[in-house]
Formats: C-alpha cells, sequence, structure tokens
C-alpha cells in the first residue's frame, strides 16, 4: 500500500481549516454546484436556448447527488487508505507511477481555467452593468486581486463560513427576482423577436451531457480534497441526500428567463438576462445586493479552485519542495491561474455553459481509473495513460474533423474510447502485483 507525501506548505493550506470546521463537505461542494452557473448560466441557456436546454442542465444536477453519493464514500475510503490529499497523490499511491501523477495534475490543472473563466465572465457583467465607463481589464484585475488577497489570508476555513453566506445570498436573491417576476408576469408576448437559440439542445446532446456531467462531478478536484476531508462515509452520504433540496432554485430561474422573453426585456448577452430582469422588478438598492451576491457567488468558486490548484502543483508537479518554497510557487500559480481565467473572461464565451461543458468533458477521463482502482488489481499506471491518450486524441479528432455524431457529447465518446483501452491494455499486459483499493480495505 502506497502513501502520499506529508502535507506541508501549500497543501497546509489547503487543509487548515478541517480542524475548526467539522465537515467540509456538507458546504462549499454544494457550493461548486451552485455558483455563477447557476445564477447566470442556467437562465441565460433557457433564454438563449429555449426550455429544452433545462433537460441537459437540471438533468445533470439531479443526477450528480446520487452518483456522488455511491462515488463519494469510496472516494473517502481511498483517500484514507492511502494518505491522499489531492487526486493525483491517490492514483500515485496506488499505481505507483510518478508519470500517472504529473500527467493527471497538469490535467486538472488545465481544465479548472475554465471554471475560473466562467467565474470571472459573470463578474464581468456585473462589473460592466455597475461601473460602465471604467475599463474592462481594470475592474477584472481588481475583482482578481480581491481573490488572490482573500484567498492568502482566510485559506479553506474561510471559503467554508462564507458559503453559507453566498448559499443564502443567492437562494433569497433568486426567491425575490423569481417572486416578483410571476408578479408581474404579462398576459401575451411581446412582439419583439428574441435571438435564435445559441446551445445546441438536441435530445442526444442533452442525455450524453446529463451523463458525462453527472459522473463528472463526482471527479472534480477540489470535491476530492472535501471528500477526503470529511468526517467519514456517513458524513457524505447524507450531505448528498440532502443537495437536491437545492434544486428548487432551477424551477424559479426558469420563469426569469421565460419572464424576460414574453416581456421583451432587452438583453445583451443571454447569460445577462437575470440581472436584467432584477433591474426591471427591483429598486436600485435591491438590484445592488442581488450583484453583491452574483459576484460572492463567482469568488467563493475562485477561492475554492485556487486551494485545489496549489497542491496540485506544489505536491504533485513539483514535489520536494521545502514549506517556504512550496508557499511561494503556491501563490505563483494561484496568481497565474486567476490572471488567465481573468484575460479568458475577455474574450467574452458567448454562453457560461459553452465552458461548463468543456470543463465537465475532460474531468470525467479520471473515471475509469478509479473505477480500475477500485475493482480491477491488474489494472496499470500504463493503462490508464493510454485510456487517458485515447480519450484526448478521440475528442481533438472529433473536433479537428467537425464530427457531430449525432450530437452526441464528446466526452462520452472520449469516455467510451478510454475505458476500451484501459480494459484491453488491462487484458493484454496486466499488472501482476497489483491489489484493488476494495481488496486492501477487506
Amino acid at each position: 500500500m502506497g502513501t502520499a507525501r506529508s502535507g506541508t506548505g501549500a497543501a497546509r493550506l489547503f487543509r487548515g481549516g478541517r480542524a475548526a470546521w467539522r465537515d467540509p463537505v456538507l458546504l462549499p461542494q454544494r457550493g461548486e454546484t451552485y455558483s455563477i452557473a447557476t445564477m447566470l448560466g442556467f437562465p441565460g441557456g433557457v433564454y438563449a436556448g429555449g426550455e429544452g436546454f433545462v433537460l441537459w442542465f437540471f438533468g445533470y444536477i439531479l443526477l450528480a447527488a446520487p452518483v456522488l453519493f455511491v462515488l463519494g464514500p469510496w472516494i473517502w475510503r481511498a483517500g484514507q487508505l492511502h494518505g491522499a490529499v489531492t487526486i493525483p497523490d491517490f492514483f500515485a499511491a496506488h499505481f505507483g507511477s510518478r508519470a500517472l501523477e504529473r500527467v493527471i495534475a497538469l490535467g486538472a490543472i488545465a481544465l479548472l481555467l475554465p471554471i475560473g473563466t466562467m467565474q470571472f465572465a459573470g463578474i464581468r457583467l456585473v462589473l460592466g452593468a455597475l461601473a460602465p465607463g471604467v475599463p474592462m481589464p481594470l475592474l477584472l484585475a481588481g475583482a482578481g486581486l480581491v481573490t488572490l488577497g482573500y484567498v492568502l489570508l482566510a485559506g479553506l476555513r474561510a471559503a467554508a463560513f462564507v458559503a453559507v453566506l453566498k448559499d443564502a445570498l443567492m437562494l433569497g436573491a433568486i426567491v425575490l427576482v423569481s417572486a416578483l417576476a410571476l408578479a408581474h408576469w404579462p398576459s401575451a408576448p411581446a412582439p419583439q423577436v428574441v435571438a435564435a437559440p445559441q446551445v445546441p439542445v438536441g435530445l442526444p446532446f442533452a442525455l450524453s451531457t446529463i451523463f458525462v456531467q453527472a459522473l463528472g462531478f463526482a471527479m472534480i478536484p477540489q470535491n476530492w480534497a472535501f471528500l477526503f476531508a470529511a468526517r467519514g462515509p456517513q458524513a457524505i452520504a447524507r450531505a448528498q441526500a440532502a443537495a437536491p433540496l437545492y434544486m428548487v432554485m432551477f424551477p424559479l430561474l426558469m420563469a426569469v428567463a421565460v419572464f424576460a422573453r414574453r416581456l421583451g426585456l432587452p438583453v445583451a448577452k443571454p447569460d445577462f438576462v437575470f440581472l436584467a430582469t432584477a433591474q426591471h422588478v427591483l429598486p436600485g438598492w435591491a438590484v445592488g445586493v442581488v450583484m453583491a451576491a452574483v459576484v460572492l457567488a463567482g469568488l467563493v468558486i475562485l477561492s475554492s479552485v485556487c486551494l485545489a490548484i496549489a497542491p496540485l502543483l506544489t505536491r504533485n508537479v513539483l514535489p520536494g519542495l521545502d514549506g517556504a518554497a512550496q508557499q511561494r510557487w503556491a501563490k505563483a500559480v494561484m496568481a497565474l491561474f486567476i490572471a488567465l481565467s481573468a484575460a479568458g473572461a475577455l474574450a467574452q464565451v458567448p454562453l457560461l455553459a459553452t465552458l461548463n461543458t468543456v470543463f465537465y468533458f475532460g474531468i470525467v477521463q479520471t473515471l475509469p481509473g478509479f473505477l480500475a482502482a477500485l475493482w480491477a488489481p491488474r489494472a496499470s499506471a500504463a493503462g490508464l495513460l493510454a485510456g487517458l491518450a485515447a480519450a484526448a486524441l478521440a475528442i481533438l479528432a472529433m473536433k479537428l474533423a467537425g464530427l457531430g455524431l449525432g450530437g452526441i457529447n464528446p466526452g462520452l465518446i472520449g469516455l467510451i474510447a478510454n475505458g476500451a483501452v484501459l480494459a484491453l491494455w488491462t487484458r493484454a499486459r496486466p499488472r501482476r502485483d497489483g491489489r484493488s483499493v476494495i481488496e486492501l480495505l477487506g
């Protein structure tokens, strides 16, 4: 049985809240699900793509809870078995491969960039409405500095407690805006023509995306960190049993989007529809509170992603650094992540939901390796690397060739290729001395 390296430096920064915060998985892990992508991306998708968009977004959020209910306790047990703090810690310890560790760490860092960009894209919409005369790069630079300062000063413990405030403000803002929208519901739709749908919402895409994103949710790096820090598998199961209660906000957000379409509200971008509705139904001071809730949602997610990226670099990509060097590298990589995310937001991606999809069809590719670690003692690090390479090549080939394959999410094609190559490699070149997680725990 392998043992992950002891946490120092950046890893200690991430784990610092464990002693004082009794059950980390109950708060910020849920906060990963409900953020700017919920408040702005979901109604924006409904506004641009019609009610069919609901099947995709609502479906994956609903299915993610039972997936994590099943896999979450096993992730916790696997982490305890190998003393892991990060996803690459586990894979390195279980399969005895530094190459696999670095590939997974670097891949996770790269795939988290769309999440950071998504938060800054939402913050950009708010800041642009609050200060239309100020250059956007200056506003985003200020938001980035606030985020970095908050992470460095507060760490995981503060993120846990701020998540409570964030959730309260989010739910309050959504309930308030949707209630007033329903109260002012127009008797007939406006004659204005709304822009054509911009989001692919065909049934094959929706169903395959639900599957990919629900499974991918269990493999998010910062979720693994929260699961490793949980008190036990029972706490994880209880958290997921209560998670669907948060979904009351989705019908309300859908009502906001439909209200804006029927009323013909002028919306510069689909993702602005929630804020545009708030401006229409609320007085100025209340709009400010709603915008504060949106910005806080983005900052909480940015801080948790920064705290997940730091140990990925200092523990898994650059191991062997002393405590002071770890702190320097952690600060540098967090600052770089924030800068790149802000720069990505300046590119003005059409829809936040697009970034969400890109993140998930990459992050889910570690799932076959984790399942192999649980049940397949003959699976090897080389097989996992071959599977990851097959997934990347399949997705890239589809994109370059413009293959739609009936609208199926590219992540599902990659996942199938990944699992098939891993299974064939394991059969052809099995690991002779391996033991599965279940065997080691038994």
